[in-house]
């Protein structure tokens, strides 16, 4: 199952940066995080390294290792269905944060990184409210 694919952003006249953006933004998150296919990471060893590394950007590496298309190839069952649920929202969640301009740039994948981190392990909790002790035991009430 294609979940996004180059040759369909392209269809709108973007070019091949601009197209390999999004998906290839998504994918990075993917290989770092854990929900791609190990299948990909044996196979394209070299460039996950590079990746990793942050030698090679996300676009460049859905381009070379996966040929361009975002699909079941490249995630995991549970990464497929993360992108099922999420990856319409996160190209909302692109458009705000970027001013609909995405680049192929590791900058922008710091900004967006968190989002997808807080749909992937769910909403960050609430913080407690800590009670102070009192450690003076001279002050302490009886």
């Amino acid at each position: 199952m294609i979940v996004d694919a180059v040759g369909w952003r392209m269809a709108d006249g973007s070019a091949v940066d601009e197209a390999a953006a999004l998906p290839g933004l998504f994918l990075a998150w993917c290989v770092n995080m854990g929900p791609h296919r190990e299948a990909l990471a044996e196979s394209e060893a070299g460039a996950v390294l590079r990746l990793k590394y942050r030698e090679i950007t996300g676009g460049e590496f859905l381009a070379s290792a996966c040929g361009g298309s975002l699909d079941d190839r490249a995630l995991s069952a549970a990464g497929l269905a993360f992108a099922n649920a999420h990856y319409r929202d996160f190209e909302r969640a692109v458009a705000v944060r970027t001013a609909g301009r995405l680049e192929d740039r590791w900058s922008h994948y710091d900004r967006l990184a968190p989002w997808l981190m807080e749909r992937y392990m769910g909403q960050p909790p609430k913080a407690r409210k800590v009670r102070r002790i009192e450690w003076r035991p001279w002050r302490w009430r009886r």
